[in-house]
């Protein structure tokens, strides 16, 4: 085997290369474990020194291999804010030295005779819930080593100078261990529990992006295909009115518009894809690009108003800026085409845009004057093709819905108390995302 192909495995192997959070969970949970161990040792030093259980000339030794853990747990805690990826070798080494510094303390403690041996058990089901692969075996061979070297001759303590264990310690102390082992495997259970139902939803996530993609691609090869036909078809028309006169016939003015309608449809289909070039996350300040977009969208017939707090001026955010700015123009546009159909006489259509934050999200408010959501829309959020409008295709809130989900965030869908309908973006809050 050559240098570098060693150096690679054991970089692999300390460095990780799967997928980082169930890793990195998994540290994390080791992390405050630990810190309740360092906890639970330090009162128990007290009651140790009180009933004999330890030689008062260990207690600096004892001491100094806590702060040994503590240390170890700091380290550990630094490696989660820094690496991506946290490997099965990291795990194997924080389980292997909390192992080392518990047979440490037995050992300083009375050995096998201390009445807390079990919970030198417990790292037996830590290492197979935890590890994978050899480091599982390997783990448990240096656990049963452990108990080995427990046996092995010791300094006893003061307490055990007199005689075995008494019942009235070893009862107590038997039914903490067991209680202790079955709360830490079941917090450990909840725990992965929790990071399978993240993985799932993210997988769903990735899977919606997908999906949308291939439609783009569905449609652009469609709109491609149709878009042909349908021009000369209505070339043909507008050929035949002209010689026939028929620019006020009732049949030729249903069909130019059916003819324009499915021109719309197959604009929309074409630009409703999620390309590379969508796709490309950016570090934006969110506000500004609202400003923007509402400037360009406003007109002399409609006005989107945008009240934005103070707090969320100069904050950012990190997301694909085209794929946001047609999801956000899609949302106005349903939005003034809801308010024109309720009939009133409006000078200009009013749009009422807002933007502030909320926990560590943006909250970006689209209200209309409209009707409100329809049922159906509200049953079906998130799915393609779902429209009430006659000339609609039904993509806009799903690309609402996917863009959300891309980012990290929600589309929520609800209705105003008095009139409309409201369309809320929650995007994350980039880290330190004030400029």
């Amino acid at each position: 085997m050559s240098v570098r192909l060693l150096q690679r495995k054991i970089s692999g192997f300390i460095l990780g290369h799967g997928f980082p959070d169930e890793n990195r969970t998994k540290l994390t949970w080791l992390i405050r474990l630990r810190w309740l161990a360092i906890l639970s040792q330090m009162i128990c030093l007290h009651f140790a020194l009180n009933h004999g259980w330890i030689n008062r000339a260990y207690i600096s030794v004892y001491l100094f291999t806590i702060v040994n853990l503590a240390f170890l747990n700091a380290c550990a805690f630094y490696l989660t804010r820094k690496l991506k990826n946290i490997s099965n070798g990291i795990i194997f080494f924080q389980l292997l030295c909390d192992l080392s510094a518990v047979t440490f303390l037995l050992i300083l403690t009375g050995g096998a005779w201390n009445p807390f041996l079990p919970i030198i058990f417990l790292h037996i089901s830590l290492g197979a819930i935890l590890l994978r692969g050899r480091t599982v075996l390997i783990f448990c061979l240096i656990v049963i080593s452990s108990v080995l070297l427990l046996h092995s001759p010791a300094d006893m303590p003061p307490a055990l100078s007199k005689g075995p264990t008494s019942s009235q310690v070893l009862i107590p102390s038997q039914i903490m261990v067991s209680l202790l082992i079955f709360i830490l495997t079941y917090w450990l259970t909840c725990s992965l529990s929790l990071q399978k139902k993240f993985s799932e939803k993210l997988q769903a996530e990735n899977n919606r992006i997908d999906k949308l993609r291939a439609l783009g691609a569905l449609s652009s090869g469609f709109s491609h295909e149709f878009a042909t036909p349908l021009n000369t078809i209505k070339l043909r028309i507008e050929r035949l009115a002209r010689k026939n006169q028929l620019y006020e016939n009732d049949d030729y003015k249903t069909i130019l518009k059916a003819v324009s309608q499915c021109e719309n449809a197959i604009r929309q289909m074409s630009n409703s894809s999620l390309s590379n070039e969508k796709t490309n996350f950016e570090k934006k300040n969110i506000a500004q690009i609202i400003k923007d977009i509402s400037r360009s969208w406003n007109s002399k017939t409609r006005n989107a108003s945008v009240y934005i707090n103070e707090n969320a001026e100069k904050v950012e955010c990190f997301i694909p800026v085209l794929a946001f700015t047609k999801a956000f123009v899609d949302i106005l546009d349903n939005a003034e085409q809801a308010t024109i159909s309720t009939n009133k006489a409006y000078e200009f259509i009013p749009i009422l845009v807002t933007l502030s934050i909320e926990n560590k999200y943006i909250s970006l408010s689209i209200l209309d004057e409209g009707s409100g959501w329809p049922e159906v829309v509200q049953k079906y959020a998130g799915q393609p093709f779902v429209t009430t409008k006659t000339d609609g295709v039904g993509l806009g809130l799903y690309n609402a819905f996917t863009f959300a989900s891309a980012v990290g965030g929600h589309f929520l869908l609800e209705n105003n108390i008095k009139q409309g309908a409201c369309a809320r973006f929650l995007i994350p809050i980039y880290e330190g995302g004030q400029l």
